[in-house]
């Protein structure tokens, strides 16, 4: 009889323990059936690609000069930044004077800068200073033509030649909104810009020479996705 308790107190042991494998079995297959995208989706997946230029760079600091903007590193200009030269005349009324434009272009079919104002070439073709958080998506306005950070003349002269116009005159971070396309596919970013140019006050207005640098750039790389200007994840 005491035989016959041992024995079923030993196959009561063995039944439990087996069922405690079984559940730990159990246990472990759910684990391995979490999303392996869970990570991803608690912390959040970012999908801006952020180019910080160490140390920031001047760029356009002679005249004339050039600079180009690759916005997603893969070897081919994207942006065309200028810095040409020419002069306001009077006939011979005064000397000429020399003017500055500082300007960006795009450098690819259907590369667009982003707008406030209404183009019209030669007079209201001025690249927007955007603040940081500014929407850049495509219900924005672009503008398929070059753009003047700002253009005046460098010297004092004729007064009908003082003349010093832009949104890039001393000012600090601010965003340039861009647009490229890429294997036919439409890309938003941004670049971050200040410039130490300024202008002298009213009447006799020209600029006073500076530069304008460049600090770092970024676009979204989803096709057709927005982006906000300083964004970078």
């Amino acid at each position: 009889m005491k035989f016959q308790t041992t024995k079923v107190f030993f196959a009561f042991i063995t039944m439990i323990t087996f069922t405690i494998i079984f559940l730990l079995f159990i246990g472990s297959c759910n684990k391995d059936t979490i999303s392996p995208d869970a990570d991803k989706i608690a912390t959040g997946s970012s999908t801006i690609v952020y180019t910080d230029v160490k140390p920031d760079s001047l760029i356009l600091k002679t005249n004339p000069s050039s600079f180009n903007l690759d916005l997603n590193n893969d070897g081919i200009n994207d942006f065309l930044f200028n810095s040409t030269k020419s002069k306001c005349e009077a006939a011979m009324i005064a000397p000429p004077v020399p003017y500055i434009y500082l300007s960006v272009e795009p450098a690819g079919g259907g590369n667009t800068i982003m707008t406030n104002s209404v183009i019209v070439p030669g007079i209201f073709n001025l690249a927007a200073a955007f603040d940081s958080a500014t929407v850049i998506a495509s219900a924005s306005m672009w503008a398929s033509i070059s753009q003047y950070f700002l253009y005046g003349a460098s010297t004092s002269g004729y007064i009908r030649c003082m003349v010093a116009r832009g949104y890039w005159l001393n000012v600090s971070d601010k965003y340039l909104g861009l647009k490229f396309i890429k294997s036919n596919n439409t890309y938003y970013g941004w670049a971050r810009l200040s410039s130490s140019y300024s202008a002298t006050p009213l009447p006799y207005r020209h600029l006073t020479i500076g530069h304008l640098i460049l600090k770092d750039y970024a676009y979204n790389s989803i096709p057709n996705q927005p982006i906000l200007a300083g964004q970078t994840k």
